[in-house]
C-alpha cells in the first residue's frame, strides 16, 4: 500500500482496524467460556452473540451514541460484557454503539418462519411485538418501548413497512402515504401475519431475507430535550400504573407492588429500580400513595 502511495497514516489506521478484529474473535471466545459455562440456561443466546470490540483512535466514524433500549434478552447480557472486559483490560471502558450492530431474527406468523437479517435498531421495534404478536401498536408506543428519537424510529420503520423491492412486508401501517415525514404519535403499526418470501414467481413458506440495505454508521444528532420526553412518558405510564394497582390493593408492599407493575408495563418497556423508587416518592410528595407507618416497606394508597 505504501508503494501505491497511501498515506502513513491511512497504513496505519487499517492495521489497527484489522487487529482489533483478530483481538475481538479472542474476546468472543474468552468470553463465551468464561460467562457461558456458568449460564447453561443462556447458552444458545449467549453462542449467537458475536462482539466487536473497536479502538475508537482507528474507526473514525463512531458519531453520536444512539439511545436505545434493547430487548430485555440482550440487555442483560450488556454487564457481564462490560465486567468481563473491565477485569481483562483495566482501566479501559466500553461504549456501545448500537447503530453499528446487526442480527438475525425468527419470524414466525400464519404462513410460516423465516430468518431476518435486521440492524439492532429494526430488531429492537420488532421485539416490541414479541409478546403480543397481534396487536396494532402506535408510534408513541414503540418510540416509549424503544427510546428511540422521532426521527431515526421513522427512518427504522419505514424500512420495514415499504422494503424496497419486497412484494410483502414484515410490518403494516395505517398511514397510507407509506412516508416516514407523515408518520404521527398515533399511527398504527402491526405484524403482517400474511407475510411471505415472494420469489420465482410465487410465495415461500421459509427463507431468509435481508432487511439492512445498508447500515447507517452515522446519526443525527440526537435532541436531549426529546430524550428527555421519552423519560418522561416513562415517569408518566409507572405513575399510572402504580396508582391503578393501588387502587384495588389498597395496601401492597414494595416487593409486591414493583412485580405487579413490571407485569403490567412489560409489553412497553422494563421498568428499572431506580425509576420505580423515583416514582414511588414522586406519588408520595403528592399524595397519591404514602408510607405504612409501621413498615417502612409497605404502601397505602390515599383515596
Amino acid at each position: 500500500m505504501r508503494e501505491m502511495g497511501m498515506p502513513a497514516e491511512y497504513i496505519n489506521k487499517l492495521y489497527r482496524m484489522l487487529q482489533d478484529i483478530e483481538l475481538s474473535k479472542d474476546i468472543n471466545n474468552s468470553f463465551k467460556k468464561g460467562i457461558g459455562k456458568n449460564k447453561s440456561e443462556r447458552n444458545d443466546l449467549i453462542e449467537s452473540v458475536s462482539l466487536k470490540v473497536l479502538n475508537a483512535g482507528a474507526w473514525s466514524r463512531f458519531g453520536e451514541k444512539v439511545q436505545l433500549q434493547l430487548p430485555r434478552e440482550l440487555e442483560d447480557i450488556l454487564p457481564e460484557v462490560d465486567e468481563f472486559y473491565r477485569k481483562q483490560h483495566n482501566g479501559r471502558k466500553l461504549q456501545w454503539f448500537h447503530h453499528w450492530s446487526y442480527g438475525t431474527v425468527s419470524f414466525s406468523n400464519n404462513v410460516g418462519k423465516f430468518d431476518l437479517d435486521v440492524t439492532t435498531l429494526q430488531l429492537s421495534v420488532l421485539f416490541c411485538w414479541n409478546d403480543r404478536p397481534h396487536d396494532q401498536l402506535s408510534f408513541e408506543t414503540l418510540r416509549i418501548a424503544t427510546q428511540l428519537a422521532k426521527a431515526d424510529l421513522s427512518r427504522t420503520l419505514s424500512w420495514l413497512v415499504a422494503f424496497p423491492k419486497m412484494k410483502h412486508q414484515i410490518l403494516l401501517t395505517d398511514c397510507k402515504s407509506m412516508n416516514f415525514r407523515d408518520f404521527t404519535d398515533s399511527t398504527l403499526f402491526w405484524l403482517n401475519q400474511q407475510f411471505a418470501i415472494y420469489k420465482n414467481g410465487k410465495d415461500h413458506s421459509r427463507g431468509r431475507i435481508n432487511l439492512i440495505g445498508r447500515l447507517q454508521l452515522s446519526m443525527e444528532q440526537n435532541s436531549q430535550d426529546e430524550h428527555d420526553d421519552i423519560l418522561q412518558l416513562r415517569a408518566e405510564r409507572i405513575q399510572e400504573a402504580i396508582v391503578k394497582i393501588m387502587k384495588v390493593r389498597k395496601r401492597c408492599p414494595s416487593a409486591q407492588l414493583q412485580t405487579e407493575l413490571i407485569e403490567l408495563v412489560k409489553n412497553v418497556f422494563l421498568p428499572s429500580k431506580r425509576l420505580f423508587k423515583e416514582q414511588i416518592e414522586w406519588l408520595i410528595e403528592n399524595k397519591y400513595i404514602e408510607r405504612d407507618p409501621n413498615d417502612f416497606n409497605v404502601f397505602l394508597y390515599v383515596s
